[in-house]
């Protein structure tokens, strides 16, 4: 994995040009607001309500985040804009990881083989690998199955408990590969 210096860049340039490791967050978000972006178009982002993108993104100044099934239109402009959006973070990540070493094949083998959920059976990388690779699994788990269950994919108490779980296991995994690099 190539990583590029950020010292010197304008903020338009750091987008534009993504490092390796802001790319594969391009792509990680953006599939993750295409999802939302679908399950909102079919009704099933929150059991009781149709999102707004315009109006969680400005934090209700534009139109009322939420509105009710019943009354809501099935497809506004904010969710083209949204869907717009996170398309362009996802072509972005991908343009990037594309002229690596390892291309878009390679990304998509990370996901699958490393470290991290090798770790989930061993605690050879150190407990701090472990201990993060289950939080991870345990985080994403939630998020998921809660949102299958509960179609219930938008919710502030879900990402309350799953954030938490998916970010201790992001530092206490960046903790381990410190280690073992000292």
């Amino acid at each position: 994995m190539t990583e590029t210096s950020n010292e010197g860049r304008g903020l338009v340039q750091m987008v534009i040009e993504p490092s390796s490791a802001t790319a594969r967050w391009f792509v990680g978000l953006g599939v993750w607001g295409l999802l939302l972006a679908v399950l909102n178009l079919m009704g099933m982002a929150h059991p009781g309500y149709r999102i707004s993108w315009a109006g969680v993104l400005s934090m209700g100044r534009l139109n009322a985040a939420f509105e009710a099934h019943a009354t809501a239109p099935a497809f506004v402009a904010s969710d083209l804009v949204f869907i717009a959006l996170c398309g362009g973070m996802v072509a972005l990540g991908f343009r990037t990881i594309a002229n690596e070493d390892g291309s878009v094949a390679g990304f998509f083998r990370s996901l699958v083989d490393n470290s991290t959920w090798r770790a989930l059976g061993s605690a050879e990388g150190g407990m701090s690998h472990t201990v993060g690779a289950w939080c991870l699994l345990v985080g994403l788990l939630f998020y998921v199955i809660r949102g299958v269950m509960h179609t219930n994919w938008f919710d502030p108490g879900v990402y309350a408990v799953s954030a938490v779980l998916v970010g201790f296991g992001f530092a206490l995994r960046a903790l381990a590969l410190t280690e073992s690099d000292a």
